[in-house]
């Protein structure tokens, strides 16, 4: 799913580069497309990179979210509970709607939901020259704002030799891969690359099946000012749900711990085609023009195609839910109905940008920049009642809801970072943004009416990097961003319970320092929110369960990062130590006995989903490193806190875990002097038995004791209960990926 573009870099351009030469180097086709969305050496915001060949290290099948399990502040989850089909992150407690993504400076957030579903570009990491990862606010970036980090991936990479690889993969619950990729290298001035990969995996949960396609294909032309590149990413998914989560009396059952509930509403075996299944295309087009020296033009375009549905059988639907009328049948009125159903999305999100920047020539520290985007989005939602135990509607594919809404997006800015002294640089930047949604919701009275909601942001960003010599820097840095509502939040209130934007102002501070294989590096943020969007358990005037805007809630804590490498040994880790709070909190509690709600009052309440510390750490020894082979160890640890899955800081919480896994690489020549790999791992070889995510609903009930019929519901005391679905994840389980390049 899909956003608006934006390009630039912030990393100086060498104006001496061969971008000028008669014949394209390696320099300058790293410079193909400048990027915006990028943090540079002197950018005052903590960032890691993750390069193409530490990403081959440990790509399997297992989708970007467990690829970034190294950044500090990361909780990776995953549905099916092997980090393949629907994964998901959070970074310092914020999800992933919070999450900015970018494609070559592309959202890939969806521009409703706000969500980014890696599912639907399978395999993409492969493509990958660079992922880079901004935490906090983050500089400005295209779509909605970032509320608890930037993932930024390159693809722009352009291979200038001719060559050729194939992947293949294989693993534990019948996972499979394979993958290829050619490069055409350089033709003259062109150049063209394209990669197919296939995935399947039968999933840790009961039937929790992925199978995967994806392609991308892509065309530069390097000239001595002008520089061209095409990119077309075409995905397809089919995946069996598996978002409902395990029941909480199942989770601790070493058998029943994978039970899936999707489908069974089917009396007798579940149904067989409860599955999730969208397209999603996207086409990028990148021009860049050095027009003089010190001058440079970006123009990008896109487009992004995504349609899809999923399917569910359910059973006893009552027909007035599908907007018909009961049935009457040998003088027996007929109310409910076995059916199965798709819900259907079709959307279409393209745009445009442009940029402008000015480099120094004196200084590399120094430049200015001034640009924009535009971007629209159209998404048509429909349900489908494909087939019903009673006749309903007007026969097959009868259309039960049909609306479509649109979102136009803009936004203009100006950067700049100027070298004061050969120590100081400080970095500027502004940007303006103006959202526009027009969509079916609930008019004043009640009633389905087109709706719409404008915003108008600012979005200021400063910092100082402070050089104190070659190996050693500090900076600071505070900013401010805002987001919008998402589309639930406007299709489920009238005007007068619609919720507000929300604002956060960010403060880090931090210091770095490298030398003789050394890294090190400490960082001090601050984030506080202003009408944070939380779900409260309330129902809002049209009847529906919302997400509520609390006045004040912060996040404050440390992350530390060190790494070493000395002859044949490899160290690297971190630690983030925060404490994530909601001053004030109102839960609004269903009571089942009076059909009204109980309201009850917290005070400095934990923020969902918010663990205390997150630690990783791993060890490397190289075992041979001997005629062109090489054979390296890693062990593996990564610790995570517990985790409470609301924010009234009671029982319904995540406990802490601690994940351990092995990892063989080796690399060896082949075929003369090309050049293999291995990659075998050993996932949580100690079998940990845990769950990394789920979800909690709270309600009162003194007169009936809901436990004996659903396995979701657990009691707290008092009359108090709580449904409860967990997302365990698998225990020890292997894969192994041969990678040959030709």
């Amino acid at each position: 799913m899909t956003r608006l573009v934006r390009f630039l870099a912030f990393a100086p351009l060498v104006l001496s580069s061969p971008l000028f030469s008669q014949t394209p180097d390696s320099a300058s086709l790293r410079e193909v497309v400048v990027q915006a969305t990028r943090a540079g050496a002197r950018t005052p915001v903590p960032h890691n990179n993750f390069k193409a060949e530490a990403i081959l290290k440990t790509l399997h099948t297992q989708d970007v979210p467990y690829l970034l399990s190294a950044t500090p502040s990361l909780v990776e989850s995953s549905d099916g509970g092997t980090g393949t089909g629907y994964t998901g992150m959070r970074i310092r407690g914020s999800d992933q709607s919070r999450i900015n993504v970018t494609i070559n400076g592309v959202p890939l957030n969806d521009a409703e939901s706000q969500n980014v579903f890696w599912v639907n570009l399978p395999d993409l990491a492969a493509s990958a020259s660079e992922i880079q990862v901004q935490r906090g606010v983050g500089s400005s970036t295209n779509g909605a704002g970032a509320f608890g980090a930037t993932v930024n991936l390159d693809l722009t990479r352009v291979v200038t030799d001719p060559s050729a690889s194939v992947a293949v993969s294989a693993g534990s619950f019948n996972t499979r891969r394979l993958s290829a990729q050619l490069h055409s290298g350089l033709l003259g001035r062109w150049a063209f690359s394209g990669r197919a990969s296939a995935i399947e995996s039968d999933g840790y949960i009961d039937r929790a099946s992925a199978s995967l396609r994806s392609m991308h294909l892509s065309g530069a032309y390097i000239g001595d000012k002008h520089t061209f590149q095409a990119h077309a990413l075409l995905g397809k998914e089919i995946t069996y749900q598996a978002w409902n989560g395990v029941p909480a009396q199942y989770v601790n059952d070493p058998v029943l711990r994978t039970f899936n509930s999707a489908g069974a509403e089917r009396t007798g075996e579940p149904y067989d085609n409860e599955i999730d299944n969208y397209s999603q295309n996207h086409y990028l087009l990148h021009y860049k023009y050095a027009f003089a020296p010190q001058w440079l033009l970006q123009l990008n375009g896109h487009y992004t195609r995504g349609y899809g549905y999923f399917e569910q059988y359910k059973a006893d639907q009552r027909f007035e839910r599908y907007g018909l009328e009961p049935l009457l049948v040998a003088d027996t009125v007929i109310e409910e109905t076995d059916l199965i159903r798709q819900r259907w999305l079709d959307n279409h999100f393209y745009g445009a940008t442009f940029a402008v920047r000015r480099d120094s020539r004196s200084d590399a520290g120094t430049y200015a920049m001034a640009g924009g985007a535009l971007s629209r989005y159209i998404g048509d939602h429909f349900g489908k009642v494909i087939w019903s135990e009673w006749p309903a509607g007007n026969g097959k594919d009868y259309r039960y809801y049909d609306n479509t809404a649109t979102k136009l997006d803009a936004n203009l800015y100006v950067k700049a970072q100027k070298q004061f002294t050969p120590q100081l640089n400080a970095y500027l930047d502004l940007q303006g943004r103006m959202v526009g949604y027009d969509f079916v919701g609930f008019n004043q009275n009640l009633e389905p009416a087109t709706q719409r909601a404008e915003h108008r942001f600012f979005n200021p960003k400063a910092g100082l990097t402070y050089t104190f010599s070659d190996f050693l820097s500090a900076y600071a840095f505070c900013g401010i961003g805002h987001r919008e509502p998402n589309r639930d939040d406007y299709t489920q209130s009238s005007p007068s319970s619609r919720p507000l934007a929300e604002r956060l102002s960010d403060s880090e501070m931090g210091i770095r320092f490298g030398k003789d294989g050394l890294t090190l590096a400490a960082n001090i943020y601050y984030m506080q929110y202003k009408n944070q969007l939380i779900p409260d358990g309330r129902i809002n005037d049209v009847g529906a369960y919302i997400r509520t805007n609390v006045p004040d809630s912060y996040r404050a804590g440390i992350e530390l990062e060190a790494a070493l490498s000395t002859g044949n040994w490899q160290f690297a880790g971190n630690t983030a130590i925060s404490r994530n709070r909601v001053r004030s909190f109102t839960e609004y509690r269903d009571n089942w006995d009076t059909g009204g709600q109980d309201v009850i009052e917290y005070r400095n309440t934990n923020l969902a989903f918010s663990p205390d510390m997150i630690a990783r750490g791993e060890v490397g020894c190289t075992l041979l490193d001997k005629d062109q082979t090489r054979l390296v160890l890693t062990a593996i640890g990564k610790y995570v806190g517990s985790q409470f899955l609301d924010n009234t800081g009671s029982s319904a919480r995540l406990d802490a875990f601690l994940v351990s896994d092995l990892r063989l690489n080796i690399d060896f020549p082949w075929l003369k002097k090309q050049r293999g790999s291995f990659v075998l791992t050993c996932n949580n070889w100690l079998n940990e038995q845990y769950a990394n995510n789920g979800w909690v609903y709270r309600f009162t009930s003194t007169g009936y004791d809901p436990r004996p019929d659903d396995p979701y519901s657990l009691e707290d005391g008092a009359g108090v209960y709580r449904q409860n679905g967990l997302f365990p994840q698998a225990g020890r389980n292997w894969m192994g990926t041969l990678r040959l390049e030709f």
